[in-house]
């Protein structure tokens, strides 16, 4: 009945010319005849629970309500069933608790790519699907909370449903070679130079923000300071020595945005390209170690490489919104209170921007660099337990 509603939809949806709700009501058909597909039995379904809640804002559409909000709430139903199937019939393996974060990053990073689409169509066919910066960041900060609420809801279901568990046809075969993964050796002397003289320019724009009063130039640049000496703090607590390469990496993210910070933003206009893609590498890095770390924690969480280069770009993509989100709230804030945003937005131009441009750090890490990663992989295995949700 509930796959009948989604077919019955993608004609009502057609009819009255909302293709986007077509397609999608189109895709949340496919998806949920996929079971009985792949096992050849038709008694054998999603447990239709589950179907009714992900179909719930397809119905609301159907009569005409929450128009901003249901759009993200079924993408978000979507990349849920989307999971249990891949957890089903392949060779990847989620735990409930990871496939509900993998809903609400496919959930954000919809949001972002729907905001790099509508923008672009805009742009070059003339359509007028954006109406200012202020209603397309509304749009991030819906489908944010339309995420969360989602894997929150989805979280409360599977803690009190063993019936996802029974979908499975087989246990895949992992090898023990597949959770392998060794730390990068320690680079040379000249990494550590080169780590001392960004420290030392971003001590000194810090510095000048407190000599000129500028508050927001000095959040931009102690705050990245701090975060240059996290590899020797890792070092200290935990005696993990990271690859020296990779905190020349982290120094030289947290140096561009310092010194762009520092008026370069405003004059050099693709200066902040530059900056977001060398960070987006950083936090799709993250992004692969914390997934890999949640493998390597639990027996019951396996993916395959394709899998992993997909979720660190998701990932981004998701981070990407919610750094957004951050910046629009710094605005909201400033407005309220005055003064000046120590987060600032330069137009719907800049956010489409920096969502590229992120999505471009991350396909650099995904195609050529995710071996950086290991060693941090290895030793997140321990700390990411609640992720898993298991073992």
């Amino acid at each position: 009945m509930v796959t009948g509603l989604f077919v019955a939809g993608v004609g009502r949806f057609a009819v009255a010319g909302d293709w986007d709700w077509a397609i999608l009501a189109a895709l949340l058909a496919a998806v949920s005849v996929t079971v009985p597909l792949a096992t050849r039995d038709l008694e054998r379904t999603f447990p239709a629970e589950l179907l009714g809640l992900v179909a719930l804002p397809v119905a609301v559409r159907l009569l005409g309500g929450l128009p901003q909000v249901t759009p993200f709430l079924a993408v978000g139903g979507l990349a849920l069933l989307v999971a249990v199937a891949l957890d089903s019939f392949t060779s990847l393996e989620m735990t409930p608790r990871f496939a509900t974060v993998f809903v609400v990053v496919v959930t954000m990073a919809f949001a972002g790519v729907w905001a790099v689409g509508i923008y672009a169509a805009d742009a070059l066919f003339g359509t007028a699907f954006l109406d200012g910066q202020t209603e397309l960041m509304w749009d991030l900060v819906t489908a944010t909370t339309a995420g969360v609420a989602a894997g929150i809801v989805f979280e409360l279901y599977f803690e009190r449903s063993e019936r996802i568990a029974r979908l499975r046809v087989a246990e895949p075969d992992r090898s023990a070679t597949d959770r392998a993964g060794a730390s990068r050796p320690e680079g040379g002397q000249h990494h550590r130079i080169a780590v001392r003289a960004m420290q030392a320019v971003l001590a000194a724009i810090a510095a000048l923000a407190l000599v000129r009063g500028n508050t927001t130039l000095f959040v931009n640049s102690a705050g990245p300071l701090a975060i240059t000496f996290l590899p020797a703090l890792l070092r200290r607590e935990y005696g993990y020595a990271m690859d020296t390469g990779l905190a020349v990496w982290i120094t030289l993210a947290a140096t561009l945005h310092a010194v762009g910070a520092f008026e370069l933003y405003q004059s050099v206009g693709w200066y902040d390209s530059l900056t977001h893609t060398v960070s987006a590498t950083l936090v799709a890095g993250m992004g692969y170690a914390i997934a890999r770390g949640v493998e390597r924690h639990s027996t019951a969480v396996g993916f395959n490489p394709k899998f992993r280069a997909t979720f660190l770009v998701l990932f981004v993509l998701a981070v990407g919104v919610a750094w957004e989100v951050l910046e629009f709230a710094s605005g909201g804030l400033a407005l309220t209170v005055g003064g000046e945003a120590v987060l600032a937005q330069y137009g719907t131009s800049d956010i489409v921007n920096d969502l590229v441009f992120n999505t471009l750090g991350a396909v650099i890490v995904a195609v050529w660099s995710t071996a950086h990663f290991e060693g941090v992989a290895a030793r997140l295995a321990g700390r990411v337990g609640w992720l898993a949700g298991g073992d």
